[in-house]
């Protein structure tokens, strides 16, 4: 039972004090806040609408700039967690 309340402890610790890695993966992602927004927006769009409106392009990169930073974000988490965990592990 300790076990999974340290790990989730780390879990959350990394959750928060990555936030400035956060930033700066926003930062290369997006220009503004504004292409955040537009990119969150083209992901709720069905593509067929984007299609008739003439913006399929801008939908599907949109898309794929949010998708990358969510998993870039995950992905980071993820790492740090397994490194923490494989130096618990030789340390204990």
């Amino acid at each position: 039972m300790e076990v999974i309340d340290i790990e989730a402890f780390i879990m959350v610790v990394l959750l928060i004090v990555n936030i400035p890695l956060y930033k700066i993966i926003f930062k290369v992602m997006f220009r503004d806040s504004d292409d955040f927004k537009e990119s969150v927006r083209y992901s709720f769009t069905p593509d067929l609408f984007s299609l008739f409106r003439g913006q399929y392009w801008k939908d599907q990169i949109g898309e794929a700039k949010l998708s990358f930073f969510i998993i870039a974000c995950i992905a980071s988490v993820a790492f740090e967690y397994l490194i923490i965990k494989s130096v618990i592990g030789i340390l204990v």
